[in-house]
Formats: C-alpha cells, structure tokens, sequence
C-alpha cells in the first residue's frame, strides 16, 4: 500500500467528493468499502486518512512505542492515564465508499478544511493527508525548499 500524488478534488453541494481510483486502488482488497479520516495530532487544519487496517495498525504501533507494554496494561485499567492511540480514534471517523467511489465529507472535516474550493489530496505513503490547497502550496513549497537543502547535505559528505 503506498498512497501517492496530490489531487484537487471537489466537494459538491452535498459534501460528497470522489476518492480517485489511484487512491481506493491502495486500499487493501477487502477494505475498500470505507476508509478512516482523522485530524493530524500536530498541524491544525490537516486531515490524515487511512485504510481502516492501516488506522489499526497505527493505533497498535502507536500504543506499543508509546506506552510499553507496562503502559498499554496502565491505560486499560486507568481511566485517567493518558493513551495517544485512544486520543486518535476518538475524533476518527470510518467513512463508507459508495460503488463509484463517492464519500461524504463529515462536516467537522470540511469546516477544519475550509473547503469550499475543494481540498487537496495528497499521498503520503502508508496515508494521505487533505488540505486545504493554499495551506498545501504554502507547505509544498517549503518542503522544497528543505528537500533542496537535504540533497545539498547529501553532496557535502562526498567532499
């Protein structure tokens, strides 16, 4: 699984946008009847999606590098112990594919977007990520910027 390219999508006048094909093509086989959006844990207006397994394994992953096993048992058993896998699937929110690949934009989402010119799709990977298309050209062009800089470095060491 490998999400990859940005892509302007609209939302229509119901809030439904089309996931393209390259994207659900990345969802695991029996998983493409729905995915999960959730908002990134560190830039504000950001939203991170994934493949409901995908999301699972993050939450796992998550929960082990952060907490330990001492610190999973902890979690489970208090309910004033702070877990960052719990903190996630709280505001996450499974979103149901339609045959053609149509899904509605949960409100919280599109509003943290501000999408009413659409959003931008981006892959990432092992997740995709929507934007807001001026916040993502703004980022896009920084991260050139730090790309630059790090083939730079990379031509330092060689010296």
């Amino acid at each position: 699984m490998a999400f990859r390219s940005e892509i302007l999508i609209k939302l229509d006048k119901k809030g439904r946008a089309l996931l393209p094909a390259a994207f659900r093509d990345e969802l695991p086989a029996d998983d493409r009847g729905a995915f999960v959006l959730y908002h990134s844990p560190n830039v504000a207006g950001v939203v991170n999606g994934n493949s409901r397994l995908g999301f699972d394994g993050m939450l796992e992953r998550l929960r082990i590098e952060a907490l330990g096993a001492k610190g999973a048992l902890k979690v489970a058993l208090d309910d004033e112990a702070f877990d960052p896998a719990g903190y996630l699937s709280a505001s996450a929110r499974t979103v149901s594919l339609e045959p053609d690949g149509r899904f509605t934009m949960p409100a919280e989402f599109s509003q943290a977007l501000e999408a009413d010119d659409g959003v931008m799709l981006v892959g990432k990977g092992d997740k995709f990520q929507l934007w807001n298309p001026k916040r993502w050209q703004a980022r896009r062009d920084a991260d050139r910027e730090k790309m630059a800089a790090f083939v730079r470095s990379l031509s330092a060491g060689e010296a």
